[in-house]
Parts: C-alpha cells; structure tokens; sequence
C-alpha cells in the first residue's frame, strides 16, 4: 500500500469517527507523595495558594503517547462545564479507557445482619418536563448559508480568588463528635470572615459579565443542548450583536478592575480583620502575598474567526474536499445546536410564564415579563437560520413582556388573559416542534 493510501485510508477512519485502536500501556508503580507536596500539588480551586481555575477556558491537554490522529481530529476536544470551581468535578481526558474494579469484600461484615432500609425516606426523583425541539438545519440550507458572515466566535476567561479552604481539623472534630467516619464531612473556612464586602463586588463584576456573556451568545459546540459541557470554549457571538457585546463587557470590565483595584489596597487591612475573626483558627500562610493578590483576578475576552474549508492550505485537493466536508457537517450540528439552545430559552420562559399567571395563586418576581421582552429581543439577533416561526413567536412575546408585573398584579382579569396568551404560545411551540423531524440531542 503506498503512503497517499495510507493518508487517504486513514483520512477516512478520522471523518467516519471510527474509535482508535487502544493500546494497553504498562500500569508503573506510583512513588508515594509527601503530605505537604500533595496538598501543595491539590488542584483544589479555592487553594489560597494556586490561581483559581478559569471558569470557562479549557485547560490544554497534553496528548498520549498512544493518541492517535483520530483522537485529535475528532470533535472539538474536552468541554468543561459551567463553574469548574465546583468542587469534585474532574475534567474528562483524551485518553479514556476502562478499568477492571476488583470489589474486596470484608467477610465479618458481608456476615453481619444488615439494618433494613424504609424506602419510604426516599423522595421520589422529579422527572424534568420534556422539551419537544425541532430540527433546524438540513443540507440544502447548509448550502444557501455562510456562517461567517451571521457571526464571531468568542471567548471568555475569568479567574477570581474564592477566599475559602479546606479545613481538615474542622471536618474531623465535626466527625468525632458526631461518632462519624472521619471522610463523613468537609468543611471550609472562610478567609475572610466579616471582611469580604470588597472581594464580593469584584465577584459581583464577574458574575455580570458571565451573565451578559451566555445571554448574547450561543454555543459553538457539536454536544447537544442537554449536556452541561455546551458551556465551554468559545461561543456565537451574532455581528449583529457586536458592538453592544464590547461595550457591556468593556464595562464588567472596567467595574470589575475598579472593584480589584480597591479590594488589592485594603487586602492586608482586611486579613489582619479577619485574624481576629478567626481566631485560633487564622493561618497567615493561608493567605497570598498583597504582591500577587491581584494577580489571582482575570476577566478578559478574545475573538476569533470561524473556520472555514477554504482555510486548509498546501494540502491535495482530494485531501482538502474531506477535511471541508468533515468541518461542513460539524458547523451544521454546530449551527443545529446553538439553534435548540436559543428554542430551549424561550421556551423555558414561556412555559414557566404560562404555569406561574394561569394560577391566581402562584407569586411572580417583577422581572418576570422583562426577561420574556429581553429574551424574545434577544431572540431576534440569535435566530441563525431566520427561522419564520420563532421569529413570530419572538414577536408575540416582546408583546407580552411589554407588561408591567405591578399593574398584572392588581388586574386579575389582565393576569388571566396573560396567562392564556402563554399558554397558547407555549402550546404551539409544542406543536412546532412534534411537526418536525425528531431533532437528536445529547
């Protein structure tokens, strides 16, 4: 077999998504870390002593060895969740394989009379309503419609100091006095006890931004809109949205450097506070440097192009057609993606509208109607395929968003109607959506 057979062989087996070939390694033997390196080493995101994870920026994987070209091809890599400071979230790896797990049985115990359980403790798991989406995209409208000419991609990275640790002697006095296995509890301590107004509203500019960021775009990623990764790596960004994008998170930005620039010049003021709340308990090492404080706080964002086919150079043609195909077909499950998340909002929205003014007896937040007008308006830049039935249910809804919740409130009669109009839209978009081809989730 020549070596162009062997490219076009293995071409094929990457576009085709065939799974590599998994060589074993040898398992080596682990050398024992000492205590004070392993705790140095936790990759604990609210460690006083290493930067805070990036809330939304991948982390670069280092290949195997053993990873083949199908592995690095394939989709767009690891997804990371929303709030990876979430704590006992480990990142998924290229490499994965499974594990044989030897169960070890201890005699004395498998012997003993074990306590009968009451299953009635149990509350019964409450099934999420099933939200119908349609299919968005097809071949033909892949072909009429260019991407690069609706939008931008973006990233957005964000990193803050939480203030808190573990406190292993808290956790195993909080067992021993509850007879409890000494893994039973965990317990953090707050750096900052009684201090921590400033940091707060460096954290309240983060947030914002973070808010503000998921709202004006859309994924950019080949999982589906049930799974928790879609979060990750950069987003659409609609042209349309461009320039209102840079100036509201220009400003997150600017609020968020003054809030650090206030909260870095009373940091050591605010530990020695926060030594006489803690007590006994305060640990000066626990605590960065007033020198790399700052340090420990990002917000920034990037932008970049999407790619296209016309983007892979100095290769043969036919080489060139596959890989165009290949990211073709990606961009529509892209594009089918970002579309359902846009549905799944507004839908949401509406439904919970619907339950919440259909029921005289339910209390509704004043900011009820001013997210259905936000979302619908938002609706209108984030429709990819100038979808003719969402851009009329965004209509229906900026009119019913229009309202005044104060004024809903007093008029029972208006509520009612309100609560009908939801109903009808939600209705339809359930109608809309069994009309069409069985849209594939993940």
């Amino acid at each position: 077999m020549s070596w162009d057979s062997d490219i076009a062989s293995l071409l094929d087996d990457v576009l085709q998504d065939k799974e590599p070939e998994v060589v074993e390694t040898p398992v080596q033997e682990a050398t024992p870390t000492p205590p004070q390196a392993e705790e140095a080493l936790s990759p604990e995101p609210e460690d006083a002593h290493a930067l805070a994870v990036k809330d939304d920026e991948a982390v670069p994987i280092t290949p195997h060895k053993d990873t083949t070209l199908a592995d690095l091809l394939a989709d767009d890599g690891p997804d990371f969740p929303d709030g990876t400071e979430e704590e006992g979230f480990i990142p998924p790896t290229i490499e994965s394989r499974s594990e044989e797990v030897t169960t070890v049985v201890n005699e004395d115990v498998e012997k003993a009379a074990l306590p009968a359980i009451d299953n009635s403790m149990f509350s019964e798991a409450v099934e999420e309503e099933h939200v119908p989406i349609p299919t968005f995209t097809d071949e033909e409208l892949m072909e009429q419609i260019d991407i690069r000419n609706f939008g931008t991609l973006v990233s957005l990275t964000n990193r803050r100091w939480h203030a808190k640790i573990k406190d292993r002697k808290a956790a195993k006095d909080a067992a021993e006095a509850s007879g409890a296995d000494g893994e039973s509890f965990e317990a953090r301590k707050r750096l900052l006890v009684g201090a921590d107004e400033k940091l707060r509203k460096v954290h309240s500019a983060i947030d914002a931004a973070r808010t503000d960021h998921y709202a004006m775009t859309l994924p950019w990623s080949t999982v589906g809109v049930n799974d928790i990764g879609k979060r990750a790596g950069a987003r659409l960004l609609p042209n349309s949205l461009f320039f209102e994008y840079v100036q509201k998170l220009g400003a997150h930005k600017v609020a968020m450097e003054e809030a650090l620039e206030e909260f870095v010049q009373a940091y050591p003021t605010l530990i020695a506070i926060s030594q006489q709340k803690l007590g006994s308990a305060f640990n000066q090492n626990e605590y960065p440097s007033p020198s790399s404080i700052e340090a420990h706080f990002d917000l920034s964002f990037d932008f970049d192009p999407i790619p296209s086919g016309s983007d892979f150079q100095g290769l043969q043609d036919a080489q060139v057609q596959k890989l165009a195909g290949a990211l073709k077909r990606k961009t529509q499950q892209k594009i089918e993606n970002a579309m359902q998340d846009a549905w799944k909002r507004v839908f949401d929205d509406v439904g919970h509208a619907a339950a919440t003014l259909s029921n005289p007896d339910a209390m509704f937040h004043y900011t009820l109607f001013e997210k259905l007008g936000t979302h619908a308006a938002m609706l209108s830049h984030l429709n990819i395929t100038d979808n003719k039935f969402m851009a009329g249910i965004a209509d229906e809804i900026k009119k019913l968003g229009m309202n005044d919740a104060k004024e809903v409130r007093k008029d029972d009669a208006q509520r009612k109607h309100l609560g009908e109009l939801a109903i009808d839209i939600h209705k339809r978009m359930k109608e809309y959506a069994d009309e069409q081809p069985t849209a594939e989730t993940n």
